[in-house]
């Protein structure tokens, strides 16, 4: 099932089950490890205590039995000895009619075997050679393993009926925060999903640290997207407003001519139609320079800006020449973003300059994309710079001037939160653009000498 959820409550599951398996194993062999060392430890005792008797009895070992207590004296009482020597063979009266396969021990060693005793009942039994008046002699001393047994069978029971429901419990709140943890994943597939329907809602849930990057990447896709759908709709109501007046004097006028057949008024109408044609051309030169279909991986400057070059050369028919000084790599930025910038900041330059422009992009010191672009054209008298980057204000009475495009340009430095001002050009002459935009993360770039684009190649 290819479902993480299931996974890794299937990893979860799995570990505690293992666990759980080496706990009961572990317990299994504890117990009996301590059972056998506590069966052994009293067995020890009890042989001692035979050989102590048997050397100091003067009525011989017939008369253990009396004095060894009732446990051995009781039949089948689980507790039996049997002393073994060349001549004799001594048994507890708890045997009854029964016997021990005592082992053959040699003097000084022991042995410790399990064997069925009276009754078929399990016996632990400790085996040990003496050498008693040059007589060898071979003590074994037996003990039921049976209640011991049971006791620890009933300590593995409860253990595993405390174990196995904790078990249960284990997965379920292991399951719960595997849900909870993946929770925001589902919000980012819900964002995405009404992103395509054009509603751009961010995702707010707390993620854990692996996630939480993901989740932002989202978010910056959906401010990212509703800020160019803004600006969209502020472009179109732009165009819209920009034609709406042109279209009125057209609609009085053609009536007018209609009625009149003035030729003052056919002459307006070109010019109107002039202003519509202008404007128009301007939105779809625009959109050629906005860039690729679909979004880069990053902005590599100084190929996009000699494509953009290239393209400017055409539309402007070699008027002009672009000087470029950008160094090599890839800028972690939106190229769509980027080329929609230079595109109509370029354009500008371009259309105002007399014969040059200038182009330096570089990386300043506070970790920013530091860009300046100048031109030689007449450029912009002081009182008018604060209306650069304003929507839908013109500064030229031609309608291809400082207008919509700078307002776009602004919008885009905006989102990124960014900086872009505009002043004369010590150097040229003509309007100066100094923008700053900060970089998500740093970036390793190549500096490299100046590109000039002369009239014969690009601008």
């Amino acid at each position: 099932m290819n479902s993480l959820k299931f996974r890794l409550s299937l990893l979860a599951g799995s570990c505690l089950l293992a666990l759980l398996i080496v706990q009961g194993l572990g317990l299994q062999t504890l117990s009996r490890v301590l059972v056998d060392g506590y069966l052994v430890d009293r067995l020890d005792h009890d042989a001692d205590t035979l050989y102590v008797h048997l050397l100091d009895s003067e009525e011989g070992p017939a008369a253990f039995n009396r004095t060894l207590g009732i446990i051995y004296s009781t039949p089948l009482s689980g507790h039996y000895f049997r002393i073994e020597s060349p001549g004799s063979v001594v048994r507890s009266r708890s045997l009854w009619d029964e016997d021990l396969e005592s082992p053959d021990v040699p003097e000084g060693e022991q042995w410790i075997t399990r064997i069925q005793g009276p009754g078929d009942q399990p016996l632990l039994m400790l085996s040990r050679g003496y050498r008693i008046e040059d007589e060898a002699v071979v003590i074994s001393v037996a003990q039921e393993l049976g209640p011991m047994k049971a006791a620890v069978d009933e300590l593995e029971g409860r253990f595993m009926a405390i174990t196995l429901p904790a078990l249960g419990l284990a997965l379920l709140l292991q399951f719960l925060v595997i849900q909870r943890a993946l929770r925001p994943l589902n919000a980012a597939v819900d964002a995405c999903r009404r992103l395509e329907t054009g509603e751009a809602v961010p995702v707010e849930l707390p993620a854990p640290r692996e996630i939480a990057p993901m989740l932002k990447a989202v978010n910056r896709l959906v401010h990212h997207h509703g800020l160019r759908l803004n600006r969209s709709r502020r472009a179109l109501g732009n165009v819209s407003h920009a034609l709406k007046t042109p279209l009125a004097v057209l609609s009085q006028l053609a009536d007018d001519m209609s009625a009149q057949g003035d030729d003052n008024a056919a002459r307006t109408l070109r010019q109107q139609l002039h202003a519509m044609n202008e404007t128009v051309e301007r939105e779809m030169r625009r959109a050629s320079l906005a860039g690729r279909d679909h979004p880069g991986p990053g902005f590599n400057a100084r190929k996009e800006l000699t494509d953009l070059v290239e393209a400017l050369h055409r539309i402007h028919q070699h008027r002009v020449t672009v000087h470029l000084q950008v160094p090599a790599g890839t800028w972690p930025l939106d190229a769509d973003d980027m080329l929609e910038i230079f595109g109509n900041l370029l354009d500008n330059a371009c259309r105002w300059a007399a014969s040059q422009v200038r182009v330096e992009l570089r990386v300043a010191h506070d970790h920013t994309m530091k860009v300046i672009i100048e031109d030689d054209g007449p450029g912009i008298p002081p009182e008018d710079m604060p209306l650069l980057g304003r929507q839908g204000r013109p500064l030229d009475e031609r309608g291809d001037g400082h207008g919509l495009g700078l307002g776009i340009v602004q919008d885009v430095v905006d989102q990124y939160e960014g900086q872009i001002t505009y002043d004369a050009s010590p150097d040229l002459g003509g309007l100066q653009v100094t923008l700053s935009l900060p970089l998500p993360h740093p970036v390793s770039l190549h500096s490299s000498p100046s590109l000039s684009k002369p009239p014969s190649g690009a601008l």
